[in-house]
């Protein structure tokens, strides 16, 4: 199985509309699935998504690794989100 090596949260990257899985057991992964890939923690090395594919691994998957308590992120290049208008700005 290969495996991609996650990448650490930068300061200030939230997601709108994602969430933080938490391992809970460092010797079991978050997610199981039946890809081509092992995410593995950025820091330590450990396993935290089994078999997955990039597909499902996206921006807003966010993992805490439950060995080193880094969060990481799955997505390849950082995303910066558009930013939603505030209600009642355009109606004047």
């Amino acid at each position: 199985m290969a495996q991609r090596t996650m990448r650490e949260i930068r300061a200030g990257e939230v997601p709108i509309d994602g969430g933080t899985a938490i391992q809970e057991d460092p010797d079991r992964p978050v997610f199981r699935g039946n890809g081509s890939y092992d995410y593995v923690c950025v820091s330590c090395g450990n396993v935290l998504a089994q078999a997955m594919d990039p597909e499902y691994m996206t921006r807003r998957v966010r993992l805490r690794c439950g060995r080193c308590r880094t969060v990481n992120v799955s997505a390849d290049v950082p995303v910066t989100p558009a930013r939603r208008p505030r209600p009642g700005a355009g109606e004047r």
